[in-house]
């Protein structure tokens, strides 16, 4: 999902695509960066026995929160751009996914080093480059037709 925003955001920002639609903006998740979570990995793997973890940052963001960094982040409010379609709502939905990431901390010296808004801000700015590059060569091919 985190993917569908940042992607979103930036097509809309470079006027590519008008709004963006998803389900349950009050569904809470504990999101993390892949390299934090790559890194509590690389930790685990050097340790002398085989044992299990859970690796999270143990903090809750909305996706309403991701929503309003994501925007904020090109300028724009989420309100004018998110529709809430029943469609995206999960029969099963989970409102609150929380890890408890102690185990990794106290065994294995481990805590995530990117935050939540540094994760948006990261993702953001990525999907906004490969946008305005979608935006230039969809720009240069009709150029070319015409």
């Amino acid at each position: 999902m985190t993917r569908k925003i940042t992607r979103a955001v930036a097509r809309i920002k470079l006027g590519l695509q008008h709004a963006l639609h998803l389900g349950n903006l009050d569904a809470q998740r504990d999101w993390g960066h892949a390299a934090d979570y790559v890194e509590a990995m690389w930790l685990m793997l050097q340790q002398d026995e085989p044992d299990d973890y859970v690796v999270a940052t143990g903090t809750l963001h909305s996706v309403r929160d991701f929503c309003e960094l994501a925007f904020g982040r090109v300028g724009l409010d989420y309100r004018d751009h998110v529709e809430v379609d029943p469609r995206y709502f999960r029969p099963a939905e989970v409102d609150l996914l929380l890890g408890d990431a102690s185990k990794a901390r106290s065994a294995l010296g481990w805590s995530p080093r990117t935050s939540f808004l540094r994760l948006v801000d990261t993702m953001v700015d990525a999907d906004l480059e490969l946008a305005r590059r979608e935006a230039g060569s969809a720009s240069f091919t009709h150029r070319a037709a015409a």
